[in-house]
């Protein structure tokens, strides 16, 4: 009698530990994804100096669609990295223009040093008053930054509103405990 109690006591100890170490695994994830937004602020907010706000306006007249496009970069651009990666198709269905006049606007804010354009796939990510590091050799550049991405939703595919139940891949811990994160 006594010898099982010690053997279930041994269980519970070892699923405790297990238990222990999942919620320590968990604690860890949830401080390294803090750490990683730390500088992202919801609704958040940027800094303009007099000079740039004189450069808007001149630029607001020069461009109207220009600085509409620019408002859309800034508004989105991520803390830090000052960079954001967006689709001129969404450009055009955010401020109702014509993919003509995105590309004309986002030509003119790069000419003028607003933006850098670095290309991504089929898309690109537009990065405001910051210069972008370039790493490896001189025939294969490459920049390493972050970017808020944003996705429109007339970019999706039918249906992509609806809630739909994604498959689970099971993950084993310890002996026999099955998580279905």
């Amino acid at each position: 009698m006594e010898k099982e109690s010690v053997d279930d006591l041994r269980k519970k100890l070892s699923k405790t530990r297990n238990l222990l170490n999942l919620t320590t695994d968990k604690l860890n994830d949830v401080i390294a994804e803090q750490r990683r937004t730390k500088n992202f602020v919801p609704g958040g907010y940027y800094m303009m100096s007099r000079e740039a706000e004189k450069n808007l306006r001149a630029l607001q007249q020069e461009s109207p669609a220009a600085s509409l496009v620019f408002s859309i970069i800034r508004e989105h651009m991520q803390i830090g990295t000052n960079a954001v990666t967006i689709s001129n198709r969404a450009l055009c269905k955010i401020i109702d223009k014509s993919r003509a006049t995105i590309t004309r606007a986002v030509s003119h804010l790069a000419k003028h040093n607003y933006v850098q354009i670095i290309k991504t796939g089929n898309v690109n990510t537009y990065v405001v008053n910051e210069k972008i590091a370039f790493s490896g050799s001189p025939f294969q550049r490459k920049a390493v930054f972050s970017a808020t991405i944003v996705a429109h939703e007339c970019e999706q595919e039918k249906g992509w509103e609806e809630v739909k139940k994604l498959k689970v891949v099971p993950v084993i811990y310890s002996e026999n405990e099955i998580s279905y994160d």
